[in-house]
């Protein structure tokens, strides 16, 4: 599969905050073994990059077909009912996704208008529910894209 800008940007998006929890998990190790301190608010800033890490991915394994699904019913019947049968498939997903991103938004601006922070280093939470929302938005946005070019080969 051929890889594009906009899989650079997703990819470096994910890795970003993976690399950030690989390097923050072994300083708090090194850290809690050594010193016998362990790194201040690790937890709530792994925390963060973990949330972070899958809404990154989340659209880029959308775009890529790539969640994991079962294929009892591939293949199965005329072309026609696949055809169907993966349109409805997206059309759910869809549905899901797009639902996932308004409850995450409410949840982000609910979260601001409280002022809900982290209770050892104080980071807000609301830019970091907004972005996940965003980025399940990206995700419904390629399963737009998918469910388009399922429509169109019905036209053909």
């Amino acid at each position: 599969m051929k890889t594009d800008r906009i899989d650079a940007v997703l990819g470096l998006l994910c890795a970003v905050p993976c690399l950030a929890m690989v390097v923050l998990t072994f300083a708090d190790v090194f850290a809690r073994y050594l010193f016998a301190a362990p790194v201040r608010g690790s937890l709530e800033v792994i925390e963060f990059c973990m949330a972070l890490t899958i809404f990154t991915a989340l659209p880029l394994v959308t775009r890529h077909r790539g969640h994991v699904s079962v294929g009892l019913f591939n293949g199965i019947g005329p072309k026609g009912v696949q055809r169907l049968r993966r349109i409805c498939c997206d059309a759910l997903s869809l549905l899901a996704l797009l639902l996932l991103a308004w409850r995450l938004w409410s949840y982000a601006m609910a979260s601001a208008e409280a002022g809900t922070r982290t209770m050892v280093l104080r980071l807000p939470e609301a830019p970091l529910v907004q972005a996940m929302s965003l980025l399940a938005l990206g995700s419904a946005l390629a399963v737009v894209v998918h469910l388009v070019a399922h429509l169109r080969e019905v036209r053909a």
